[in-house]
């Protein structure tokens, strides 16, 4: 449990959406973390003040059992799991202060608090509530995939034929890096090895490639690398953060979160993998999913999947979609919101009908520094019906990722440490088909006329002066 509270304190620390403390630029200083939702900012990702080595030098390959790690790591500042607020953007210059004093973090909230939250949204899914060891009684088939018993396993990618899975991993140093494996074997294979973060891998549609999000520049950028191995590519080469990249289906495109400068807030952007000097702004949000399918929005755009927090109240997420063609998004909806909760790490199913996502309480106690009392998996229709739990139980199950069989991997820590997991959605999807509506037991393409809601470029911040050493001075 010691990772998922580090990882939860580093993402809000950078993402400045919850004040936290406890949290570090360098993952040698993080301490256990405390958490408050009140607004807050920090520093922590500043090119210059995490410096790395800019060259990859990922392995290509190097194989071991996955059993037990060599050191206790740290969760990667970037996995952005367990976010519940967006509060205000942050004030520049402010940073996070420091917990020197190594101890514990708070226990997690009682029982009974859960459940007068849990009942609201509980009661709204037409099905059973009785749980079955923390899971449905609709899912079946739960079975451990990773088996990390020091440091964490993370951030699951599953390819389309559901054989391979891809994640980051911190049970063999402090800092994460890319992981592949079969999903019938123990047996995982070290795809980076740099020693900076190295996280949010996503499988291209083919299968060849591997986008994920790294800090080896300075900040946070997106790279792309082969799938066996090799030379990552830099994509983004932003001052800002860059995170969460996932592929357009034919795989020439990628949609990311970029932490604005300007705006303060997170934004969603667009790039030509083969063309990344050429990006182009789509929204605000957060944990942006392309649909896997293309042209279902209207008049045959691509659907874009993400979580936008509101800008008044609580400022807890909710779940939207956008059609984005040609460069412009239209036909923007809210298709899942809790007044008690927040709904986080959206994802789509394989056929673009349904979609998963994670449930956290959000406090009524803007100074509460307890972690998560627990955090649920959902699944709903991609119109915003059907809605099924899927777990339940005192512990975390959080970043879900739906595979071409109907089996669903997600992290968990019932284990005892965060390990990646997985359960077979065939009788949740019949029990969620059985509560739409005649005719919506798939989605249609669209051919209703977008409408068309593109924002606004945001401003872009003040470039910084860069003096450039004459290479020919005499030192």
């Amino acid at each position: 449990m010691k990772s998922i509270d580090q990882r939860l304190a580093q993402v809000v620390a950078l993402a400045g959406l919850v004040a936290v403390t406890g949290c570090s630029s360098s993952p040698k200083q993080a301490a256990r973390p405390q958490y408050k939702t009140t607004p807050a900012a920090t520093s922590a990702s500043t090119p210059g003040t995490n410096p790395h080595i800019v060259a990859d030098s990922s392995t290509g390959g190097t194989t071991s059992s996955n059993s037990t790690g060599n050191t206790t790591g740290n969760r990667p500042p970037l996995n952005l799991s367990l976010v519940a607020l967006e509060l205000q953007p942050p004030k520049p210059g402010t940073t996070i202060a420091q917990n020197t004093s190594n101890k514990p973090a708070p226990k997690a909230a009682s029982r009974g608090n859960k459940r007068a939250i849990a009942s609201f949204a509980f009661s709204t899914s037409g099905a059973d509530d009785s749980e079955v060891d923390g899971f449905s009684p609709l899912v079946t088939g739960v079975s451990r995939v990773t088996f990390a018993e020091e440091g964490a396993d993370f951030d699951p990618c599953v390819s389309r034929d559901g054989t391979t899975l891809v994640f980051a991993s911190t049970q063999h140093r402090q800092n994460s890096d890319i992981y592949m494996k079969r999903t019938d074997s123990r047996v995982v294979t070290q795809l980076t090895n740099d020693p900076a973060q190295d996280a949010m891998p996503a499988i291209s549609p083919d299968g060849t490639k591997i986008a994920f999000a790294s800090d080896r520049s300075g900040n946070w950028d997106i790279y792309v690398m082969p799938i066996n191995g090799g030379r990552a590519v830099q994509v983004t080469n932003d001052l800002a953060d860059d995170v969460n990249p996932s592929w357009s289906p034919d795989g020439r495109h990628l949609v990311f979160s970029r932490l604005g400068q300007a705006s303060g807030r997170w934004e969603m952007w667009v790039t030509d993998v083969s063309n990344p000097a050429i990006a182009n702004f789509i929204g605000y949000g957060l944990l942006p999913q392309w649909c896997p399918v293309p042209g279902t929005g209207a008049n045959g755009a691509d659907r874009i999947l993400f979580q936008l927090g509101r800008e008044r109240g609580r400022r807890a997420y909710s779940l939207w979609t956008l059609d984005l063609l040609g460069g412009t998004t239209g036909n923007a909806t809210e298709i899942a919101t809790s007044f008690e909760t927040a709904l986080i790490d959206p994802a789509w199913s394989p056929d673009g009908n349904w979609v998963v996502y994670t449930e956290v309480p959000v406090s009524d106690d803007p100074e509460s520094e307890d972690r998560p009392a627990w955090a649920t998996l959902w699944m709903i229709s991609a119109d915003g019906e059907g809605k099924v739990r899927l777990t339940g139980g005192d512990s975390l199950s959080i970043s879900p990722t739906w595979a071409s069989n109907n089996r669903l991997y997600f992290v968990s820590d019932r284990s005892g440490s965060d390990n990646i997991w997985s359960l077979d959605l065939s009788p949740a999807v019949k029990s969620a088909q059985a509560m739409l509506r005649p005719g919506q037991e798939t989605r249609p393409i669209a051919t209703t006329p977008m409408v068309i809601t593109s924002p606004a470029q945001p401003a872009a911040p003040a470039q910084p002066v860069v003096t450039v050493p004459d290479p020919f001075e005499q030192p």
